[in-house]
């Protein structure tokens, strides 16, 4: 009842505003302004005038009676009074300007079908209003503060005349520049709008500010006035945006986990992204290795999101392995907390050294910024840590568990990467283990030989592409008479997979044993469809198989057949064959005849055998590459076989999508017969090999770079040939997988790149008293500029030369 204890009640979005004309001691006038939606609560159009005045107005919105409009035709304020059907009703007046603001708003009453809700206030009752009221005024393009109420000041802190007299954007204390343009383009547009901004009060304390602009169209239907309604939505806003948070971070994180196998690292930073878009304000991931039987640790940010942790990708920690065998683990509280434990880096009591301790600092712990970290847990180990900087206030138990469930989630797709990386590196471990040698060594006596495999660069698989070179003999394939006779074969088994790998070693040595029983390659291919038929070989498999043989006349006689294979490449001058004769079915599919052909080879002729990942890619169909690598080897300039294979891989793309296995075999010029291959300064000045981690790959690397270096010109072979050496040897002796060598004939510099899947890092260090080692880096580093980088797998030690 009227002059009853104010009772606090919810509003809804103003139904209208209105801008009277009210001088004290006389009723109230003219109807000067009115919202948009007060237009609507009264049936107005686009054109019609506003209605005269108050009751006017009243009669046309069929706005409910009460005393409360008594009140009003006085020109008397009214603190906010309830009338008949949720409607509520507050007015204020304008000190010096004779004007009346008054507010029309839906309240939010109980459901009086809802016993449990209690009985709301009644019609006429007076209630308080949480929102406070502000008038501003358009003058000169500027938006000045007319007028504010005290609810005003009770919102936000600062007191009616402070703000007065300025400028609308002093009734926000933060100088949040989007908001204030958004509240501008209100009275620009005169539509209404709204914004939430971390303001602060008056005392200092921050709150959730949110501000309701509603334009005032006057007679002539210009923006004149606009209202502001100011209301503290922290509590509300923050369990909104809690449970809103939480649902789209899980939504997000269900859409990254379930389809994140096929990248990883994008994955994990995607899963980053999610908790730092929508949780919590930051969050980073690393990935941690242990080393089994040891305390060796090693770790890396492999994923960061926001703005603090996003610099520390990449950052490295590694914890050297102990000394003593007998001490026990080093105290590491997060890698040693229970699964889905959040651990508290700031309080966190860890030993420095310790992956613990790195992250606190990483994550400015120390500052006080509430950092959390989880381990993310396999099946058996911790495979890495997930840390999140929450927003001010902490996280709560619900956010917490989202964190934890993200965390498993994670650690389980971490695992499942590092066993396709196991099984990847087990695969090419046995492909490479039955490719021969790339270096040309043990290649063809009297041809130029150049061989290259790459795996699948996007997703690192292992397939079934392979090569084979098959030493000269003195006598024909099937121990007839002859000169000397050498075997070429490339072939492509279906599948990514280590099934696909042994498939492929499985046919390689069948190719082997029938090229030893017969004379030409077609009989050569019948009898690899027999025994590969017998032992049931699970995969479909494509294949060409040339033989080379020196005639009585220094030239070289070509015969070959292909099992369903692309057509090898014959180039003599600047002409290119594509020799698609002898073509027959699959491996093992029929029993048909295969057929054999032949051509004679000069010096300076070209023979190039390949598979599908050379030419094919997703946006080039494969007979548009084969015209490609036409046009490319026809155009190649370079005179040896490793620089007419340099040139077809950058003429068709350094990074195949799918393996591939390429021979380029070459009939050197009479003056390379001594040995010594020709100069060129048009060949690339780039050369690659693969090794295997043997100590004969070492000599390999030697007769490699000579060759190199001979074939570019430089006098720093024998330099180039000791740096080689040394790098290739630390890595047969402490490091592990396949050793790539890498040659940069650069503007001055010799660059020299040894990789291997080691992340151990090569150091200089004293020589020993014996003599037995500790000379091979300083000797490196007395030799030309060097350093090393990090790879995905381990690294790459390079040499840099001057010539």
């Amino acid at each position: 009842m009227p002059g009853s204890r104010p009772q606090a009640l919810a509003l809804r979005v103003p139904a209208a505003v209105l801008l009277l004309e009210s001088v004290p001691g006389r009723a109230t006038g003219a109807l000067l302004a009115l919202d948009d939606a007060g237009r609507a609560c009264a049936g107005l159009g686009p054109g019609d005038p506003l209605p005269a005045d108050l009751a006017a107005y009243r009669e046309r919105a069929g706005l409910p009676g009460g005393p409360v409009w008594e009140r009003l035709a006085q020109g008397l304020a009214v603190a906010g009074q309830l009338l008949g059907g949720h409607l509520w009703v507050m007015a204020g007046r304008v000190p010096d300007r004779d004007q009346l603001v008054v507010v029309l708003a839906e309240a939010d009453l109980p459901d009086p079908s809802d016993p449990s809700a209690g009985p709301g206030p009644a019609p006429g009752s007076v209630v308080a209003a949480a929102p406070g009221t502000a008038l501003s005024a358009v003058r000169d393009g500027g938006v000045v503060v007319e007028w504010a109420d005290g609810g005003y000041a009770r919102t936000t802190g600062t007191p009616a005349p402070e703000v007065v007299g300025r400028s609308s954007a002093h009734l926000l204390r933060a100088r949040d520049e989007q908001a204030l343009d958004e509240l501008a383009a209100a009275v620009a547009t005169g539509r209404p709008t709204t914004v939430v901004v971390l303001d602060h009060r008056a005392d200092g304390t921050d709150f959730l500010h949110q501000v309701r602009a509603v334009p005032l169209r006057d007679r002539t239907g210009a923006v004149g006035h606009v209202l502001t309604r100011h209301t503290d939505v922290t509590r509300r806003t923050a369990a909104d945006r809690g449970a809103g948070a939480r649902l789209a971070t899980l939504t997000r994180l269900d859409a990254v986990l379930d389809t994140g196998g096929e990248d990883p690292a994008a994955t994990l930073q995607a899963v980053a992204a999610a908790l730092g878009d929508q949780l919590v304000a930051a969050a980073l991931v690393a990935e941690v290795r242990t080393r089994p039987g040891t305390q060796a640790v090693e770790a890396e940010v492999v994923a960061a999101h926001g703005r603090d942790l996003h610099p520390r990708l990449g950052r490295r920690f590694r914890r050297p392995r102990g000394t003593d065998p007998t001490a026990g683990p080093v105290p590491d509280p997060v890698l040693q907390a229970g699964a889905g434990h959040l651990v508290d880096l700031g309080t966190a009591d860890a030993p420095v050294g310790t992956v613990t301790a790195w992250l606190g600092e990483l994550s400015g712990a120390g500052t006080g910024t509430g950092a959390l970290a989880v381990a993310l847990r396999g099946r058996e180990d911790v495979l890495g840590v997930l840390v999140v900087r929450p927003h001010p206030g902490g996280l709560g138990p619900e956010d917490r568990s989202v964190v934890a469930g993200a965390a498993r989630r994670t650690g389980l797709l971490v695992e499942n990467a590092r066993l396709h990386e196991r099984e990847h590196a087990l695969a090419e471990t046995l492909q490479r283990s039955m490719l021969p040698d790339s270096t040309g060594l043990e290649g063809i006596d009297g041809l130029d030989v150049w061989t290259f495999y790459a795996s699948n660069a996007d997703h690192a698989q292992v397939g079934g592409d392979w090569y084979d070179v098959l030493p000269a003999t003195g006598e024909g394939p099937g121990g007839t008479a002859g000169g000397s006779v050498a075997g070429v074969v490339v072939g492509d088994v279906v599948g990514h997979d280590l099934e696909a790998a042994a498939a492929m070693g499985q046919i390689r040595s069948v190719v082997r044993t029938a090229a030893h029983e017969f004379d030409d390659p077609g009989s050569v291919l019948m009898r690899v469809d027999q025994l590969a038929s017998g032992m049931r070989i699970g995969r479909m498999a494509s294949l060409v198989f040339a033989t080379l043989q020196r005639l009585d006349d220094g030239e070289w006689e070509m015969a070959w057949s292909s099992a369903g294979h692309l057509p090898p490449l014959l180039r003599r001058g600047t002409d290119v064959e594509v020799l698609s004769e002898a073509t027959g079915t699959l491996v093992g599919l029929g029993e048909r005849p295969r057929p054999t052909r032949e051509r004679a080879l000069s010096p300076g002729d070209v023979l190039v055998l390949y598979t599908d990942g050379l030419i094919e890619t997703r946006a080039r169909p494969m007979r548009d590459g084969l015209e490609v690598l036409v046009e490319v080897l026809s155009r190649s300039r370079a005179r040896d076989a490793a620089g007419i294979g340099e040139e077809l891989l950058a003429g068709l793309g350094d990074t195949p999508e799918d393996d591939t296995a390429i021979v380029v075999v070459r009939v050197p010029e009479e003056s390379e017969l001594g040995g010594e291959p020709l100069r060129t300064a048009d060949t690339p000045r780039r050369r690659r090999w693969q090794l295997p981690s043997e100590p004969s790959s070492i000599g390999k690397a030697r007769h490699a770079t000579l060759r190199a270096c001979a074939v570019w010109g430089l006098d720093r072979g024998p330099v180039a040939e000791i740096v080689v050496s040394e790098l290739v040897a630390n890595a047969v002796l402490h490091g592990w997988g396949t050793i790539g060598l890498r040659l940069f004939d650069l503007p001055g510099t010799l660059r020299i790149e040894v990789e291997d899947d080691s992340p151990e890092e090569p150091r200089v260090v004293e020589a020993r008293p014996d003599g037995a080692g500790g000379h091979g880096m300083r000797l490196v580093a007395s030799l030309g500029r060097w350093g090393t980088t990090r790879t995905r797998r381990g690294k790459i030690v390079w040499v840099e030369i001057s010539h």
